[in-house]
């Protein structure tokens, strides 16, 4: 009786879970040894210091998701993820951060909502073009793109900093619509939470993001837009140091690509504009713009990116000095070879080059270096790396 008793005390145990048997953990481990050379640049301040190479481990997007999709009846379903970035190549000391978490309410007939934390659509339409997969490290079209130059990657979480418009955006309430005949859009709108916060100004920070794609059903076509928009976020003061009282930063994107058999051809063009008010004495206005080009080659063995992208010399406006925006552009060529070991299994070699007018400031997404992001350098860098993803 005893023994009855507790095997079914025991299988009640293990039996529990079956509960949960919806939540499902995923995730990537996704990692390269990499090679950066930067050399000192065009500015004077960094004379004499040389060139800086030297290896180094990537953690590229490495993560752990806990996610669940609940069916609530009547066509609806409770979406909820947990993302976990993951630093496998650091030490112990590295902390886990929040990655892309949030909860929502999905329904095939009008799309979902959620609110949360997310790489919000303008980020998305870019890196879902991007060949270096998905612009994971080395390669990736965010060494230039969304950036006017040095900023990579922009501050994650309830972040209402920075100036990148490659970023994760928290405190954020967004809406993804249901395919309407190869036709998607997609809204966000972040909280004002940080009004009158730490930013020195009487402001209310917020952000807005608006964006489209057509896929065609009928070629092998894909037209995409997407607007982002932010008010008391301080992008140019981020960037250039300077002070104001208010500010509005603005990206738009376009881009079209075209499929001829396994090779996908695409192109798009970007414009970045920070604007800032109350300038008392450096710049109080900065835009520039972008173009890319490149493709996908789908082969037996995996695929190949490759892709070119060049930065425009900025427009600016200054008050009370001279300095001036001449020969900030760039030039940038990513290149990566994805061999296909299993269905979960990646071996990739990446390389990339960046170089910079004298007074461009743009640089690579693999491991850091001491003179990147000086003005004028030129740098670049090579990966070799696994991906497995569960």
């Amino acid at each position: 009786m005893k023994k009855t008793l507790l095997a079914l005390a025991v299988g009640a145990a293990f039996a529990a879970p079956a509960a949960y048997a919806d939540v499902t953990i995923s995730g990537a481990i996704n990692m390269a040894l990499e090679y950066s050379n930067v050399n000192e640049g065009e500015d004077p301040s960094n004379d004499g210091n040389g060139s800086v190479g030297h290896f180094g481990l990537s953690n590229n997007y490495s993560n752990v998701t806990i996610s669940s999709l609940e069916d609530l009846g009547g066509g609806l379903k409770l979406d909820f993820a947990l993302q976990i970035q993951l630093a496998p190549g650091n030490d112990t000391s590295s902390a886990l951060a929040n990655r892309n978490s949030h909860i929502g309410l999905v329904s095939d007939s009008w799309g979902g909502v959620w609110i949360g934390t997310n790489e919000q659509i303008y980020e998305r339409y870019l890196y879902q073009i991007d060949p270096a997969d998905g612009a994971a490290g080395l390669a990736g079209n965010l060494q230039v793109m969304g950036t006017p130059g040095g900023q990579v990657l922009g501050l994650y979480g309830p972040s209402t900093s920075g100036y990148s418009f490659y970023r994760r955006d928290g405190q954020s309430v967004w809406y993804d619509s249901p395919n309407f005949g190869g036709f998607t859009f997609g809204v966000v709108w972040q909280t004002d939470w940080n009004a009158e916060g730490d930013l020195g100004c009487d402001c209310s920070p917020m952000m807005f993001q608006l964006g489209g794609k057509y896929a065609s059903s009928a070629m092998p076509l894909e037209l995409w837009a997407a607007l982002a928009y932010r008010k008391d976020q301080m992008g140019l003061t981020q960037f250039k140091g300077t002070g104001g009282d208010g500010s509005t930063d603005t990206a738009i994107q376009i881009g079209a690509a075209y499929t001829l058999g396994d090779i996908k051809l695409f192109a798009g063009y970007e414009m970045l504009e920070y604007e800032l008010d109350g300038v008392t004495s450096g710049y109080e206005q900065w835009e520039r713009d972008a173009f890319y080009v490149g493709l996908k080659w789908n082969l037996a063995s995996g695929y190949l990116g490759a892709q070119y992208i060049m930065a425009m010399e900025a427009d600016c406006d200054e008050v009370a000095t001279s300095v001036g925006c001449d020969d900030t552009g760039a030039n940038m060529i990513g290149l990566g070879y994805y061999h296909t070991m299993s269905k979960q299994t990646q071996i990739f070699v990446t390389a990339t080059w960046v170089d910079n007018d004298d007074n461009g400031t743009y640089g690579t997404a693999g491991i850091g270096n001491d003179n990147m992001f000086i003005a004028g350098t030129r740098a670049y860098g090579l990966g070799l790396g696994f991906k497995h993803t569960f």
